[in-house]
């Protein structure tokens, strides 16, 4: 009976101990799964980040040319980001950026690779996308009117973007199609602060 309850205590006492590294164990898993989120997530809108975005765009993009496949890159900014921080402070910025990267969630596919890229900037990968599906989708974030707790103050009112277009074509390089989306960008931007300018009052 003693050597028997040895052996039961013995089999208990290993079956603790497995028991207390599978539980050490996953949560060493969750806690690399976490860090390697983080990595790759922009904190403030849960978006990828910079670094990831661009290390995916090149795969897309070398992808896309050895399959001979459509890629696009949209670049987003923020109309009017500066007054909003401005008038009512860096907290109320912030909650613009969230809500923008909510509606930019809403808009694209889930297939679509979107990053907040810095500051009140977005971009946004499109993979088998033409540059004309691109521009119709381009368009459609520019009617997006993004209300919140700052559009009732003076001087600032419902959120805007502007959006410009890159597209895979001939022998541009994966840094040169951004580049293509950002000069649209700007000229996106230049046409509404005109619009804007020659319909008053102010608005985002």
């Amino acid at each position: 009976l003693t050597l028997i309850g040895l052996i039961w205590l013995m089999a208990m006492r290993t079956w603790i101990l497995q028991r207390a590294v599978v539980r050490r164990t996953a949560a060493l898993r969750r806690t690399l799964a976490r860090v390697r989120q983080l990595a790759v997530t922009d904190e403030l809108t849960g978006l990828y980040n910079r670094r990831y975005f661009l290390e995916r765009w090149l795969w897309e993009y070398e992808r896309a040319r050895r399959y001979k496949r459509e890629l696009s890159c949209l670049m987003i900014d923020v109309d009017g980001f500066k007054q909003v921080n401005d008038y009512l402070g860096h907290d109320s910025g912030d909650l613009v950026l969230k809500h923008v990267a909510e509606e930019l969630r809403k808009h694209l596919r889930q297939a679509d690779i979107l990053a907040r890229f810095g500051g009140d900037e977005f971009i946004v990968a499109l993979s088998e996308t033409s540059y004309e599906q691109a521009t119709a989708v381009a368009e459609k974030l520019r009617s997006v009117t993004i209300e919140g707790p700052w559009t009732d103050h003076p001087g600032v009112g419902a959120v805007r973007m502007s959006v410009g277009v890159g597209h895979l074509h001939d022998d541009v390089s994966s840094q040169q199609i951004i580049q293509m989306a950002d000069k649209e960008l700007y000229a996106s931007r230049r046409a509404r602060r005109a619009k804007r300018t020659a319909a008053p009052p102010y608005s985002l």
